[in-house]
């Protein structure tokens, strides 16, 4: 009984850190928890434990809270992210693949969607570009990179103008994914991300969030 509501644990709590319902630095309290999930200690205890595993959250000894979003970290994310990302779409063009999926995404992301949703949707259409690689490392790389820097990424999805881009950007892709054109693909990823970055450190510049997101290195 315990293996399930340990898995809902732990998918309702992350989904709380990710949000930024519980903000970096907060500590987690195992009895306020219990009544905000409606689930007992033990699989909050445990959901913790794999939170702690992903760098999510923080513990001190017997202490738990979230783990603050460090800047140098954060670079270091986008970088990884970068060649990750540039090396998939190289390879998918090579495999001129079926795009249905891609497509269908796009289709969604042309509606005006709640902030969490719309980066859902873009997270999606990432990780399924990825997948047509057919390299299944690759994919999983990328799939935890991009946890990681969620609750930045939250910020730039606030942004209508960056959100309008990188639909753009997509819809680009797709093309030049489906008409084996690697290199220009690859090229458009790198300055698509990059565009992110830029976007994503004005509003941490910019923002009280974005004060209290970051940690001194």
């Amino acid at each position: 009984m315990l293996a399930p509501q340990t898995d809902e644990a732990y998918r309702r709590l992350r989904r709380l850190i990710l949000s930024l319902e519980l903000r970096p630095g907060e500590a987690l309290v195992e009895r306020k928890l219990e009544e905000r999930l409606q689930v007992s200690r033990t699989p909050i205890r445990a959901a913790m434990q794999r939170l702690a595993r992903e760098g999510l959250i923080h513990r001190t000894g017997r202490v738990y809270s979230v783990a603050p979003v460090n800047l140098t970290e954060l670079e270091e994310a986008f970088a990884f992210r970068r060649m990750l990302e540039t090396q998939a779409v190289q390879m998918a063009a090579a495999r001129r693949p079926d795009t249905r999926e891609l497509n269908e995404i796009l289709s969604a992301l042309e509606r005006r969607l709640e902030p969490e949703l719309e980066l859902e949707k873009a997270t999606d259409f990432h990780l399924a570009l990825a997948r047509l690689s057919g390299n299944r490392f690759l994919v999983a790389a990328l799939a935890d990179v991009l946890g990681r820097i969620y609750r930045a990424r939250f910020l730039e999805i606030t942004r209508e103008h960056g959100v309008q881009q990188a639909q753009s950007d997509h819809a680009r892709l797709v093309e030049l994914v489906q008409q084996g054109r690697g290199d220009e693909a690859a090229r458009l990823i790198e300055e698509h991300l990059g565009r992110s970055r830029e976007r994503l450190l004005q509003g941490l510049e910019g923002s009280s969030l974005g004060r209290v997101l970051l940690a001194k290195p």
